[in-house]
């Protein structure tokens, strides 16, 4: 399911070239295994898989939190796979129901943040009817391909 909804082309274009499934597994089994901190999870609508959602302290991961310029807080990354199910607000939907179950799972943080590209319109405008606000706009020191380009940073706070 996740190969697919990677190489889908909604997708592929802002997370990268598409991965096989040992790639898949190499990328993300750690994440679901629970052995990597970046936590997995799938988006489901009526019971059927819709599309994925993670979190992660950003703090475990110092480049990326420099590159966002977030204090201590969480990061989320987002896709809804199925292409059927894009602009329906579902992904602003599962970005507020699960921002608050990241505040649950960290209470000592104050802030969930988020990095769309700045040409990825859907992406951010879900942050922002999922009541995130923009932090900063410009490029992205980072390493990974799918960050290349100008970007947006958002944040949620805890209220």
């Amino acid at each position: 399911m996740l190969v697919r909804w990677l190489a889908a082309a909604h997708i592929e274009r802002w997370w990268g070239r598409p991965l096989d499934l040992a790639a898949v597994d190499a990328k993300y089994g750690p994440r679901i295994d629970g052995i990597e901190r970046t936590e997995m999870f799938v988006i489901e609508l009526e019971g059927e898989p819709v599309g994925l959602i993670q979190r992660y302290l950003l703090q475990d991961y110092p480049e990326w939190q420099n590159a966002v310029d977030l204090p201590a807080g969480a990061g989320i990354d987002y896709l809804v796979g199925e292409e059927g199910m894009t602009g329906r607000r579902l992904g602003s939907q599962a970005i507020r129901e699960f921002t608050a179950l990241v505040f649950e799972r960290y209470p000592e943080i104050d802030l969930v943040g988020a990095a769309p590209q700045q040409a990825n319109i859907a992406s951010w405008k879900a942050l922002e009817n999922a009541g995130y606000e923009r932090h900063w706009a410009g490029m992205l020191e980072s390493d990974d391909p799918s960050d290349e380009g100008p970007a947006f940073v958002y944040v949620k706070h805890r209220t």
